[in-house]
């Protein structure tokens, strides 16, 4: 993917995919303890990648533009590898809106789904009149570098060991065994999109989660020797474009995240500064959710040495 550049209109600016890596810790001052330091390199990894999956992406950011729909598909995967260990039944749509509700909208969400590739259906043995949803390969496909760039974040964080990102990658079994116990996960995600976190309440709007990780990427990468304060040029317009959404919606959740105080706006100089609020919130968000992930982590390594199918 050609990577774009985000107009500079003050310095510094809000680059969404400037450059290939993100700044490491070393870019840290020597005063920053080595949990702000490893935070802010693990931030910035995983912002910068998931952004990558996401930008130029206008499919997929409109069939996953909200929480809801990301949950919904998370939840077939983990039912279908659960199931697969003999720990659950197979998912139904009716099984996915049993816990989640929303009905008509995941009934859509799905059919789309199938349309697209990501799912494919099969027949219940035990209903006839049933239908088992199935996750394809594209689905698991990316599904599988969302957890990698997650992992390489717990490694940077000393959550996992080092090569645990690269293991889900490359490795099948592990790959299948860490999903079916990604339930803590999920249930989190679901959690954090009704919470009062300042990062999740991005989740709210199309996209959202998005528009807080360049605002996020952006901060740490203008401003390592002040995390509570900088202002970055904020161009809605290419920010539109990239996701493939319009810029009247992304001005919209700007400006509402500065009414909630997560934001502050500079609207004449098209600047933003982002509140302490946010940022504690994000990072006490992240850093949780990194935790759940390297638990599930090491339970699909014991549950493979257990049963014999870990690697010698």
């Amino acid at each position: 993917m050609e990577v774009q550049k985000l107009q500079v209109t003050t310095a510094p600016s809000i680059d969404v995919l400037q450059g290939d890596e993100p700044p490491a810790a070393a870019d840290v001052p020597a005063e920053a303890d080595a949990g702000e330091a490893a935070y802010r390199e693990a931030m910035g990894f995983y912002a910068q990648h998931i952004l990558r999956m996401h930008f130029g992406e206008k499919l997929v950011n409109k069939i996953f533009g909200r929480a809801t729909q990301s949950h919904a598909a998370g939840l077939l995967a983990i039912m279908h590898f659960r199931a697969l260990e003999g720990r659950g039944r197979r998912p139904t749509l009716a099984a996915i809106q049993a816990q989640m509700g929303s009905p008509r909208t995941l009934s859509a969400f799905f059919a789309l789904l199938r349309v697209v590739g990501f799912v494919r259906s099969e027949t219940a043995e035990e209903d006839t009149r049933s239908r088992y949803l199935v996750p394809t390969p594209l689905l698991l496909e990316g599904l599988r570098a969302w957890i990698a760039h997650h992992l390489r974040c717990c490694e940077i964080l000393g959550l996992s060991p080092v090569g645990a990102a690269e293991r889900v990658a490359a490795d099948d079994a592990f790959f299948a065994a860490l999903i079916a116990r990604m339930g803590p996960v999920f249930e989190r995600a679901r959690a954090g999109a009704g919470s009062d976190n300042g990062f999740t309440w991005f989740d709210g709007f199309d996209c959202g989660d998005r528009i807080a990780l360049v605002l996020l990427r952006s901060h740490y990468a203008a401003a390592p020797d002040a995390p509570e304060s900088v202002w970055l040029g904020f161009s809605s317009r290419t920010l539109a474009e990239g996701l493939g959404i319009s810029r009247s919606h992304v001005r919209n959740v700007i400006n509402q995240a500065a009414a909630r105080s997560l934001i502050m706006q500079d609207r004449a100089g098209h600047r933003v500064c982002l509140a302490p609020r946010f940022l504690d919130d994000s990072r006490a968000w992240f850093v949780g959710l990194w935790q759940l992930m390297a638990a599930a982590s090491s339970e699909a390594e014991a549950f493979l040495l257990e049963s014999g199918t870990a690697p010698a």
